[in-house]
């Protein structure tokens, strides 16, 4: 059992070694560099998650969203970034591959992205509470731009994108669950 975990774990780690090695190698230029070092800014401490959690709250219709997607984005960063970060101890791309990167050396762990997490965290409760694309299709479509600017910065492994998204669904849902269990929401806005 031990060997087989032992396989797949470095399976896992080849295929996310050879899709960081493939994006440096291939598709960085300096059009995509400045464009993806920006969308990392974005989502550089989950600032951006708390403004639109702020500026649901601030809306009388979807307040009770935003307050669920507030609780679902801190319970989740705290999460990332001081325990699973530091359980899983994953060092990130760049360090493990000796790669230049453009953006400033990053001194915590790699896995899960918590820029993914946070950023995950706010898409699925809004994308599960809010009936209008207007509100739901921009949130993820930054989610989803985030995500990918941290694997093309060499910063995170596809895998670690991955990580953040699943466990930001399954917050979300389970918040979302207890918040209808306990009367505070009702279906969608």
């Amino acid at each position: 059992m031990k060997r087989g975990g032992v396989i797949i774990i470095s399976s896992i780690n080849n295929w996310d070694q050879s899709i960081i090695n493939y994006i440096y190698n291939n598709l960085r230029n300096p059009f995509f560099d400045e464009i993806m070092k920006f969308i990392t800014i974005v989502g550089n401490g989950g600032a951006i998650w708390f403004v639109i959690c702020l500026l649901l709250i601030i809306s009388k219709k979807y307040r009770k969203v935003g307050v669920v997607a507030l609780i679902v984005l801190a319970f989740n960063a705290i999460l990332g970034e001081f325990f699973l970060k530091n359980l899983i101890g994953r060092v990130r791309p760049y360090a493990a591959l000796d790669l230049k990167i453009m953006i400033k050396e990053l001194g915590s762990f790699s896995m899960p992205s918590v820029h993914t997490l946070c950023s995950f965290s706010v898409a699925f409760v809004v994308l599960f509470l809010v009936r209008d694309w207007r509100i739901y299709v921009p949130i993820l479509v930054l989610a989803i731009l985030i995500s990918i600017s941290r694997v093309y910065l060499c910063v995170h492994y596809p895998t670690d994108i991955l990580l953040g998204v699943v466990i930001a669904f399954v917050v979300s849902v389970i918040i979302i669950k207890i918040a209808k269990y306990m009367n505070y929401i009702k279906g969608k806005y």
